[in-house]
């Protein structure tokens, strides 16, 4: 629903805006109850029937992140199987190659997630967490519908699995990883299954590029699995990732 006149955070025009959920509502579907709740958390814990949102887009803004969306579901979402015992696979062994008709679609996806995130007030680990100057790279990228070159803006996801390997699902709020990555900062957030770590760079490290490389011309994602209730460490799960492909 859209209200009063402000500025969009996409596009910088003035216009009534929506409530743009940070991170779609499609990845709270797998964790609500037989209620359609989900638990809040933040000072306190509480039920309800919504993820986080804020007035951040536009009508015509929202209506373009939607169709990322869209795709994403179909693509994901509605492709991930209940449980992942027919592969042979060892939680951070081996990776899940999974199929991406449009790759392009795929990484705008992840990147308004992250944008969104970044952008908002309310969606964070630190409040302090900004992209910088990349913002309004990432924005005009978004808007334009422009994966970038491969390499700008990496990201990599780690599945999440319980015990009898079925997938987790979470939702967590952006996060600054400590330290850098060759040089870099890097993000992490949580949802549709997966921790999804995010390069602050334009362009990331080659290796992670060439990687993309692989991934756009073969149309296709690589994941990392690990137990949902073992410590994620970005440094390791970059590190076996990048030993795989070698």
């Amino acid at each position: 629903m859209a209200g009063h006149d402000e500025e969009c955070k996409l596009c910088g025009k003035v216009w009534p805006l929506c409530r743009s959920h940070i991170v779609p509502e499609l990845a709270y579907e797998p964790i609500k109850n037989e209620k359609n709740q989900i638990l809040a958390v933040g000072r306190n814990v509480k039920k309800v029937q919504t993820g986080h949102f804020e007035k951040l887009l536009c009508q015509e803004c929202e209506g373009l992140l939607s169709a990322y969306e869209s795709s994403f579901k179909q693509t994901w979402m509605d492709t991930i199987p209940p449980n992942f015992s027919h592969l042979k696979t060892k939680p951070l062994q081996d990776v899940i190659r999974v199929e991406i008709p449009d790759y392009a679609s795929f990484k705008l996806f992840h990147l308004s997630v992250l944008w969104r995130a970044a952008v908002s007030s309310g969606f964070k680990v630190d409040p302090r967490i900004t992209l910088g100057s990349y913002n309004a790279q990432i924005a005009a990228l978004i808007r334009n519908r422009d994966p970038g070159q491969p390499g700008d803006f990496p990201f990599f996801g780690v599945l999440s699995i319980d015990s009898q390997r079925r997938p987790v699902s979470t939702v967590h709020p952006i996060a600054k990883g400590t330290g850098r990555y060759e040089g870099h900062h890097y993000c992490m957030m949580s949802y549709a299954y997966c921790d999804w770590y995010f390069i602050i760079a334009r362009p990331g490290p080659q290796w992670l590029a060439e990687l993309e490389q692989e991934c756009r011309r073969e149309r296709m994602c690589l994941l990392l699995t690990v137990p949902h209730n073992q410590a994620k460490s970005f440094n390791l799960a970059v590190d076996i990732l990048r030993q795989l492909r070698q």
